[in-house]
């Protein structure tokens, strides 16, 4: 077997249980104040964009800007019940817990979205949206980026405003000293 087939079995075998457990995650929605959206509604939440979170319901797409989410949480949900008094235990890791994400829109109207996920998608999707915020925006990011640690000691394209300005001052003829009064 040659390198080159090694690392490609081990690429494909570590990307495919993460888009096939990722396939098999599914929300519902069951509450909050989108009205577009219908109660009980499954589709999937996509986290792939860096600036707005979509639920696939159907052939529908509600898309939330994650600018806008002011707050998660996730509740474990109620346990089934018989007969609305015996608990009935999950079984299989079948835990199903809320996640509620918070928003202001632009209007400055806040909502909420609930969804019924697994317990395991469920911290996933709040910490993905944790650091999603904790990103700089992209003009920070720019900025930070013009800047380089050589342009102090370096002439180089970036920095040629500057040096022009170093050597024009420095070309000046300095003013005359004030005579000295010795006695």
């Amino acid at each position: 077997m040659s390198i080159r087939q090694f690392l490609f079995s081990t690429i494909a075998l570590a990307i495919l249980p993460t888009a096939v457990l990722r396939a098999a995650d599914t929300a519902e929605y069951v509450g909050g104040t989108v009205k577009s959206i219908p109660m009980n509604s499954t589709g999937f939440l996509n986290l792939d964009d860096t600036k707005v979170l979509k639920f696939n319901y159907g052939p529908a797409i509600y898309k939330l800007p994650y600018d806008q989410i002011t707050g998660t949480e996730v509740t474990k949900s109620d346990s089934r019940h018989v007969l609305k008094k015996v608990p009935v235990p999950t079984l299989f890791g079948r835990k199903k817990e809320t996640l509620t994400i918070s928003y202001k829109d632009t209007d400055g109207v806040t909502g909420k979205l609930s969804f019924e996920v697994k317990a395991r998608l469920a911290a996933y999707v709040q910490s993905a949206i944790a650091e999603v915020k904790a990103l700089p925006d992209a003009a920070t990011v720019a900025n930070e980026s013009k800047e380089w640690w050589g342009d102090k000691y370096w002439k180089t394209t970036t920095n040629k405003a500057t040096w022009e300005a170093g050597t024009a001052s420095a070309s000046q003829p300095a003013p005359a000293a004030a005579p000295s009064t010795k006695n």
